[in-house]
């Protein structure tokens, strides 16, 4: 489902708003990940929880470290959906830039993910086919699904001639994972090229822009929807950070809810949530049960308001 945004949004006015409370019927199974990911207190993991429908569901959260090379960030993402399908999980929720961090812009925007239209909402598995890199990352799946702890071991991933890291899919392997695990996946933030009517080239001078995507695919790696970032991070801290997302990135221009296991889904990206009448808006008008907002943060910018806004969305 979507819709479009109220048109007088800014963040003077949205920043203090106090979205409604809402009922979450899910139990978070936080995967105790990879690197620095903030465990439960007592180290346990928590009962699923009945939801409103009767049904049990449980999610999966993970937190990557991720760098430059696809190919080992999806396969930590494999990992990760290993564990979540042990823990009988349904749903894996996955972080922005999951699956590629670039050295620069300019790296970024040739690595993107190729655009999105409405065909990819059509049934079609064709481009799943099997290569020695799937083939590594069902293996994967299938060993760290029968492993009773968390631990991690260094094998390197088998590549052959049919595998191009410079050209491999994020989002085509995110769906292959999705169906080898059976686990619906949210992926929070994967770079795809954005369609030249999105954005103005002229205003800047660029031939080409991204979108900052957060993609949603089922069990079977289907993708089922997807929303492209609104608003833009563009700050500069002197001596700190200066950054300016909107020089390669393309804003989307509509709000997005899904329905998956765990509940009608408020799809969002790390900065939006700095404006709060859109997380009004997809629980008012779209239904949401379960807001999303997966996020890259920059430290300065994370120690000082990370947890207060959170807070402030619920």
């Amino acid at each position: 489902m979507e819709f479009l945004p109220p048109s007088n949004y800014s963040e003077e006015k949205t920043f203090f708003m106090k979205p409604t409370r809402i009922p979450i019927y899910v139990s978070l199974f936080l995967l105790p990940l990879l690197y620095r990911c903030r465990a439960l207190s007592d180290g346990s993991i928590p009962t699923p929880t009945m939801g409103s429908t009767g049904r049990v569901a449980r999610a999966a959260i993970a937190q990557l470290c991720s760098t430059r090379n696809k190919h080992s960030n999806l396969r930590n993402v494999a990992i990760c959906a290993a564990w979540a399908k042990r823990e009988k999980a349904s749903m894996l929720f996955l972080p922005e830039c999951l699956g590629f961090m670039g050295d620069s812009a300019e790296h970024t925007l040739e690595q993107a993910d190729r655009a999105l239209s409405s065909k990819d909402l059509e049934p079609c598995l064709d481009s799943l086919h099997m290569t020695s890199f799937r083939r590594s990352l069902a293996t994967v799946i299938e060993s760290y699904a029968k492993r009773p702890d968390f631990e991690i071991s260094n094998e390197a991933v088998a590549l052959n001639n049919d595998d191009d890291l410079e050209q491999i899919s994020i989002i085509d392997e995110l769906r292959f994972i999705a169906r080898e695990s059976g686990l619906w996946i949210s992926g929070g933030g994967v770079h795809t090229q954005a369609l030249s009517t999105a954005f103005n080239s002229v205003d800047d001078g660029r031939e080409s822009k991204i979108h900052n995507t957060h993609i949603i695919i089922d069990s079977n790696g289907q993708i089922k929807n997807w929303y492209h970032k609104i608003h833009l991070f563009d700050v500069c801290i002197p001596g700190k950070i200066n950054l300016r997302e909107s020089k390669t990135t393309a804003p989307g221009t509509k709000l997005v809810v899904c329905d998956s296991p765990v509940g009608r889904l408020g799809v969002t990206i790390c900065y939006d949530m700095r404006f709060s009448e859109m997380y009004l808006d997809l629980v008012q008008k779209g239904g949401a049960e379960v807001l999303l907002v997966p996020s890259a943060f920059t430290v300065p910018t994370g120690k000082a308001h990370w947890h207060a806004l959170l807070r402030g969305a619920v």
